[in-house]
């Protein structure tokens, strides 16, 4: 009798490697709705079956199935402790729900552990490190690895530099990473609204339209790209690319209250204030962000300096760490002689445009009236560097 039921037990496990075989299988060829319900059936016959619950966990990730991914790399854990793989997952899984903590603390484990891919992990890592607001971790992380010879996996490590280069307010090495970014993989439409905005904060205005062109070209449908297109042919005065940049937007989000600021930069573009001014206030009461700094702007040359200051503080509202934002109200307490105001907005401008001419040359004239000549003397020859 014991040797029976020995033998209907090994049979059992015979069955069960069989069908895991079968999952594993299925499962690299991409043929997931079978690997699932052989995995399934893996589990009904034993709850245990680690390799099992990694097939359904991985399934599930796949299609944002958070709960269900999460419970089967909980298991992986708890039934293989040493497991970096489970803890792997479980961080990618964190990672994509946007619980940024949560991610770091398992990826930390699974180093920990010596997760095998090493470097694809140090990435993710430093990903959900500089979404927690720590950037310089981020980097630290980075710099424990180099990028990958995978060509996309290369990419990510790029972008990643990217980003928390631009939380320290680095703007020229942020480009210059997010720009080696591209040149490996060009399909993410959100690196290149990252590069266009942060040649637009760095002061470079030439450079921000000439990315936006070619990323308009590449994404035709991509609104937001777009309307980074009508925003760049703007600030580059001798552009005739606005009326162009206006279609496409009409064309791509033709009910979005952007059209109506890029209507506004078009009138403007014209010499047709009173349009460009209605249009930026009808954007502004819709929500559009850059509209209250271009309607201040439009008050301000037209003197009106208080309805100017309105709209300036309403866009610093909104953004506080927009350096335009505070390159603008700093000038206007500057030329108000309110200098401490005018301090701490010019020097807030610095801080996120640390190249811009404009910002040095403002800084310049502010410390000469505060009495720092060395100050200001300093700041008017940066405003005067290429």
């Amino acid at each position: 009798m014991k040797i029976f039921a020995l033998l209907l037990v090994l049979s059992i496990g015979l069955q069960t490697d069989n069908l895991l075989e079968r999952a594993d299988a299925a499962f690299r060829q991409g043929d997931f709705p079978n690997a699932a319900a052989l995995a399934r059936r893996v589990l009904a016959r034993d709850p245990t079956a680690v390799h099992a619950h990694m097939i359904l966990g991985v399934i599930a990730a796949q299609s944002a199935d958070w709960a269900a991914s999460n419970r089967h790399f909980e298991a992986v854990v708890r039934l293989q402790p040493s497991n970096p793989h489970g803890y792997f997952y479980l961080g990618q899984a964190r990672l994509y729900q946007q619980q940024w903590q949560a991610a770091i603390e398992y990826f930390s484990k699974a180093l920990e552990r010596r997760y095998p891919d090493e470097q694809r992990l140090l990435i993710e890592l430093a990903l959900a490190q500089n979404e927690a607001g720590r950037p310089e971790q981020a980097l630290a992380s980075l710099g424990k690895t180099g990028p990958p010879s995978e060509q996309r996996q290369a990419a990510q490590y790029y972008a990643v530099a990217a980003f928390a280069r631009a939380k320290l307010n680095d703007a020229r090495r942020a480009v210059e990473a997010m720009r080696r970014a591209l040149e490996l993989d060009d399909a993410h439409p959100d690196h290149w609204e990252f590069l266009v905005r942060t040649l637009m904060q760095d002061d470079e205005p030439a450079q921000a339209l000439a990315e936006a062109i070619r990323a308009q070209k590449k994404f035709p449908d991509h609104a937001d790209i777009q309307f980074l297109f009508a925003l760049t042919s703007y600030y580059v005065s001798e552009s005739p690319l606005s009326g162009l940049a206006l279609r496409n937007l009409r064309e791509t989000d033709p009910g979005s209250p952007r059209v109506l600021l890029a209507e506004g930069l078009l009138y403007r573009k014209q010499g047709k204030t009173v349009q460009a001014t209605h249009a930026f206030r009808r954007a502004a009461q819709r929500g559009v962000p850059d509209a209250h700094l271009l309607l201040g702007i439009v008050h301000r040359e037209n003197g009106d300096y208080e309805a100017a200051e309105r709209e300036y503080r309403a866009a610093e509202r909104i953004n506080p760490r927009n350096g335009q934002v505070m390159l603008e109200l700093g000038k206007m307490f500057l030329a108000r002689g309110e200098l401490e105001q005018a301090r701490t907005r010019l020097e807030k401008a610095v801080k996120y445009m640390p190249d811009s001419p404009a910002v040095h040359y403002q800084l310049g004239l502010l410390y000469r009236r505060l009495g720092q000549p060395e100050k200001s003397q300093r700041h008017f020859q940066l405003s005067k560097q290429p």
